[in-house]
């Protein structure tokens, strides 16, 4: 075996202990989607193949992964169809509140609430075919890495060192060791549109027709294994369609190279007929069931769409999410790697994109020839810095190229309409991006230099990849500690379950600490609480804390599972205790000075019933928290500084109002701080609501120009402050109850129609056309304040 053979096997066989290690340490469910995608194969596995129909109002365990084409999920089912999988549903139990794509300081990521004892080793059940299905992922995205050196060396078949580099990228990536050790059918895409490309690239290949070579005869083969594996790919997901065109142009380039008609037209014919004969039925079915070939309306129904399309600019404010989630973004995308990991993560990977691009522009460039110079494994020497000895083939480098641009501009097509900014979704290109990553790392380092930085580059990969399942991930499903301490703290209150049950969990005096006295708007306010249980309870409990005002309007609120998603209250034996944090986020438009209340309860969400304390209540005060004003950094002299800006147009400096609490029939002074960006020709027209969320029905209202109608946006000076006073009549007829206070502005447009300014975020992105202030309380007409 030569050496760079060896090195291979090595780089196979860490990714096959790397990924087995991340299937074993990552928690059943807690992979990207998974908790959707394994229900989709139970369902197969139960129902003799038969695919689930989608109906957005039923949508089953499922979910959306029902839309996916479902190779991945056959193939799945059939190698788990015989266990026992009946008690998937007391394994894969929903922590409902979980933070899903969202990083919060007191963790609560998890997506499911474990049952320990029915995941243990030796496994059974759901969790045994679950386990069964990763370790299926984990031999396709082996292939997946094999195909990757494969195409290596069609492109750079005298570079074998950048075989294995991009063989090493593609293997130690994090983020494709963890998805390739889940259930997910993108394993089975990402290794069919990789061995798609690298067939592609040896079609194009193919070398001019001999005289005495039978015209199509000996390519039919190729043709063959292309019908099939895309074919294949088109069960597999929809994307691999994209590589379609590539085909044809292919047998395309084949034809005019050997000036032969048959080579386009019966290699169409055969991988094409083969292509329809595979993946055709799927397609026919959408179109009989949802009137699309697709399925994607279907998709996008179930898994929902973003509220307004994303622009350029709120495609660019996402691009780390793209970044962490190409590099390793875990759990439910919401378990990170520390932020220096991704710092040297792009900092590798702007560089090899840079050198990549320098390397085709070097090559592109007219060069005087200079002697080739190889060692004897084919590695470039040091000889040979400047001007690089390895040859180019345009066409199949060029298939290389096309790929990953079209994979990268489809991605933006659905993450515009969907919020799904993540780049992992891009690894059905990953062997052409590895290869070139490969490329712009090391071509223009002197050849001795090109193994070290290569080795370096994939060995930093590789430690991260190891420790990331021990560091990062097992961390975060840990459960809380067993206070035992707690049974001797003081009792400030004991929570009971509403008649016919008996549970009771008690909130230790000692044990509830508020750290911080004051706190600002956008900044997390951190309560620690310690419970036990008195006696077990027999439902899962959801526990809240509140921040209220004087009026009893809830300013910040928390609802988590206890343990932050970790336990659920029915699996909690008599002794029980935990101490753990619970982080309330204060929103940005938070009307401050004012004296907050912190509360705790209990409550179930299914029934929306409430624990009890003793003397009725179903909350219980804590303590209080001083809520202040953001500091006025640029002494503007407003009142609750803040910076929300309107389409980089008009910015909301500051705001007050005169009453949060008002009567039915009362008037509310709304005053806005408004200051310009730039010189508008326009007027604007501002409008200022109290409204119910749910109905959008208004019971409060102002409608105009700023300042009644007397400062229009076209006269105003860039810079200067605008104090902008609303009068809000509230309706008397107007119920009791929590009302939002929702700004924003439009122009009425010469066609008739009412455009809004969007919220520009501080990242750049594109957020809603309005914009709620604080929430108000409006009383009973007769209510004394």
């Amino acid at each position: 075996m030569t050496t760079h053979r060896r090195k291979l096997s090595f780089i196979l066989a860490v990714y096959v202990i790397l990924a087995f290690t991340y299937s074993v340490v990552t928690p059943i469910f807690e992979a990207s989607d998974e908790v959707w995608h394994y229900p989709m194969v139970k369902y197969l596995a139960d129902h003799g193949l038969a695919l689930p129909p989608q109906d957005p109002a039923n949508p089953g365990p499922w979910r959306q992964e029902g839309s996916q084409p479902p190779l991945y999920y056959m193939i799945a089912a059939v190698l788990t169809s015989g266990i026992d999988t009946s008690d998937m549903d007391l394994v894969r139990r929903i922590n409902p509140h979980a933070d899903i794509g969202v990083i919060r300081p007191d963790g609560n990521a998890n997506m499911i609430v474990h049952r320990q004892e029915a995941e243990t080793f030796p496994w059974r059940g759901t969790t045994l075919a679950v386990h069964i299905a990763r370790f299926f992922s984990i031999a396709l995205g082996l292939g997946t890495v094999l195909g990757t050196y494969q195409l290596a060396r069609e492109i750079f078949p005298d570079w074998p060192m950048v075989a294995l580099g991009a063989a090493a990228l593609n293997a130690f990536l994090p983020m494709f060791l963890f998805i390739s050790a889940s259930v997910n059918n993108d394993n089975l895409a990402n290794l069919l549109g990789n061995l798609l490309t690298l067939l592609i690239v040896r079609l194009v290949k193919t070398p001019q027709k001999r005289q005495d070579e039978p015209a199509v005869r000996s390519y039919i083969r190729t043709y063959d294994v292309i019908g099939i594996v895309t074919g294949a790919g088109l069960l597999a997901k929809l994307n691999i369609g994209f590589l379609i065109p590539l085909v044809a142009l292919a047998l395309l380039v084949v034809s005019s190279r050997q000036r032969d008609w048959r080579p386009f037209v019966i290699g169409g014919a055969i991988s094409g007929g083969l292509t329809i004969a595979i993946a055709g039925w799927w397609y026919i079915r959408n179109a009989q069931l949802y009137g699309d070939l697709t399925g994607l309306n279907m998709f996008l129904n179930m898994v929902g769409r973003r509220a307004v399309y994303a622009n350029l600019p709120q495609l660019w404010s996402e691009r780390h999410s793209f970044t962490q989630a190409y590099w390793g973004f875990f759990g439910g995308m919401n378990v990170s790697l520390p932020e220096w990991a991704y710092v040297v993560f792009n900092l590798i990977g702007g560089v090899g994109l840079i050198g990549a691009v320098g390397f085709l522009v070097y090559r592109i460039l007219p060069h005087p020839p200079t002697p080739s110079s190889l060692d004897r494994e084919g590695e470039t020497s040091s000889r040979s810095v400047q001007n690089r000895p390895v040859k180019v083939e345009w066409l199949p480098a060029l298939v290389t190229i096309i790929w990953p641009a079209v994979t990268f501009v489809s991605y933006l097509r659905w993450t515009a309409e969907t919020p799904a900014s993540q780049g992992r979704l891009v690894f059905g290109a990953l062997s052409a991006i590895s290869l070139w990553m490969a490329v712009g790392l090391v071509w223009w380092l002197p050849g001795k230099w090109q193994g070290v930085v290569m080795t370096g580059v994939a060995g930093y990969f590789g430690v991260v990849a190891a420790f990331a399942p021990f560091l990062v991930i097992a961390p975060r499903y840990e459960l809380p500690a067993n206070e035992t301490g707690i049974s001797g703290m003081g009792t400030t209150g004991i929570f009971r379950e509403p008649a016919g049950d008996s549970g009771l969990i008690k909130l230790a005096g000692t044990g509830t600490v508020i750290w911080e006295n004051e706190v600002k708007p956008e900044d997390y306010f951190d309560v620690w609480t310690a419970w036990k249980i008195e006696r077990p309870l027999r439902r899962d409990w959801s526990i809240f804390v509140h921040l209220v005002t004087p009026d009893g309007v809830i300013i910040g609120q928390r609802d988590v599972y206890p343990g932050q998603g970790l336990l659920a209250t029915a699996d909690l034996p008599e002794g029980r205790g935990w101490l753990k944090n619970i982080s309330v986020w204060i929103p940005a438009t938070a009307y401050a000075p004012m004296t907050l209340d912190v509360q705790v309860g209990w409550y179930d969400l299914q029934t929306g019933e409430r624990l009890m304390l003793p003397n009725g209540d179903e909350t219980l005060n804590i303590g209080q928290v001083e809520l202040l004003p953001r500091a006025d950094d640029e002494n503007l002299g407003v009142p609750n500084p803040i910076r929300i800006n309107f389409d980089n147009q008009i910015e909301l400096v500051g705001y007050d109002m005169s009453d949060l609490s008002p009567a039915a029939g009362d008037t509310v002074e709304l005053t806005l701080y408004w200051r310009g960006l730039t010189r508008m020709s326009q007027g604007y027209k501002i409008f200022a609501n109290i409204l119910d969320p749910q109905t959008l029905t208004k019971y409060a209202a102002s409608d105009g120009m700023p300042v009644n109608w007397n400062a229009p946006t076209s006269t105003w000076t860039p810079g200067d402050i605008i104090k902008d006073v609303h009068t809000l009549t509230v309706d008397p007829n107007a119920p009791p109850g929590i009302y939002e206070t929702e700004i924003g502005w439009y122009l009425q447009a010469e066609d008739g129609t009412l455009p809004r300014l969007r919220i520009v975020t501080p990242d750049g992105g594109m957020a809603d056309n309005y914009l709620n202030l604080s929430r108000v309380r409006i009383l009973a007409a007769d209510d004394t304040p």
